[in-house]
């Protein structure tokens, strides 16, 4: 345990600094990393001390880490532990208990119910195009995520994958990197900067009032 730790500690670090100054091999992964830190940023500057915004400062700095890691992970190796998106889920649960408890069984529900859909999505691509275009990892973060979020803000964070992963396609195009339906990049980590953003800055509640 303490060993594999260490070794998701020291990979992620390498994740970090490597896209930070967009360097190989995660040249594509510039504009995730710093979304990552603009919004742990955003959210020191207009925290306020008391005792909610030190639960959500404490839950969001938990979520950033878990996030990053899941990055520097599935960017070198293509896969979405499950170890941590267990974790990313159970601190989900925590989060909705500290935060929204009396609407706990709706996200779990919400949960189950996205679980369902994206498994569905998963199998009908792959019977129409011959293969994959989401992850199984990915589909089992999309649950995890909906803990988090809620089923309300699963547009906003699949919206902001989506332009996170074009950007970073065309990152790689303009490097004369070759992308295409078979020759993906991993969407781990535009899930992840989906899902922080949406936690960052709920964008639904602009658009639902």
């Amino acid at each position: 345990m303490i060993v594999q730790l260490s070794k998701t500690a020291r990979r992620t670090a390498q994740y970090m600094t490597r896209s930070l100054v967009c360097r190989e091999p995660y040249q594509d992964q510039v504009l995730v990393v710093w979304l990552l830190v603009f919004g742990l940023f955003w959210i020191l500057l207009n925290g306020q001390p008391d005792q909610s915004s030190i639960a959500y400062l404490s839950l969001s700095v938990a979520l950033v880490t878990l996030l990053t890691a899941i990055c520097a992970i599935d960017a070198r190796f293509g896969i979405i532990p499950d170890k941590l998106v267990a974790v990313t889920a159970a601190s989900g649960l925590v989060a909705a208990w500290f935060l929204e408890l009396d609407d706990i069984m709706y996200r779990i529900a919400e949960a189950v119910f996205v679980a369902i859909a994206t498994a569905a999505f998963r199998v009908i691509y792959r019977w129409i195009r011959g293969y994959d275009g989401l992850g199984f990892g990915d589909v089992k973060f999309l649950v995890a995520a909906t803990l988090w979020v809620g089923l309300r803000s699963l547009p906003a964070l699949l919206l902001i994958a989506v332009i996170s992963a074009l950007a970073s396609a065309f990152l790689l195009k303009s490097m004369r990197y070759e992308v295409d339906g078979r020759h993906a990049i991993p969407f781990g980590p535009h899930l992840a900067v989906g899902l922080w953003l949406a936690w960052v800055f709920d964008p639904m509640s602009f658009v639902l009032g």
